[in-house]
């Protein structure tokens, strides 16, 4: 027997709100995990550190992903629909940028800890 509209509607939004509590929990991992980053230079540890927070960022994009997938569709109202899907898109959109920049940081601080071999 099919659920009730308003009982699919609630469930919908109630999945989508648990996607994008698993996401914040992500980039509060992203947060942490960038502190571990040592300012003194410790490359030795940034690959570990960078790949948990691309993996994190990436987590959290496909939760909001998911969120937005989960409305697809459902006889949601217009209005309500249209505002989930505008916000969740906006933390997409912020979360991709996020990602991108951090993409960039990992880059230059590799490039700018190559160890260079000694000439004799």
């Amino acid at each position: 027997m099919a659920q009730p509209t308003k009982a699919r509607d609630y469930q919908a939004v109630k999945e989508c709100l648990d996607q994008i509590n698993d996401g914040v929990d992500q980039l509060a991992n992203c947060i942490k995990e960038t502190q571990n980053i040592k300012e003194d230079g410790e490359a030795n540890d940034f690959p570990w550190h960078a790949s948990n927070v691309q993996t994190w960022m990436s987590t959290a994009l496909t939760d909001a992903g998911m969120c937005i997938d989960g409305f697809s569709g459902r006889a949601i109202g217009g209005k309500t629909k249209a505002m989930i899907k505008a916000k969740v898109l906006n933390l997409q959109q912020v979360t991709s940028n996020a990602l991108a920049l951090f993409n960039r940081f990992a880059a230059r601080f590799r490039s700018s800890h190559v160890k260079k071999p000694k000439v004799l």
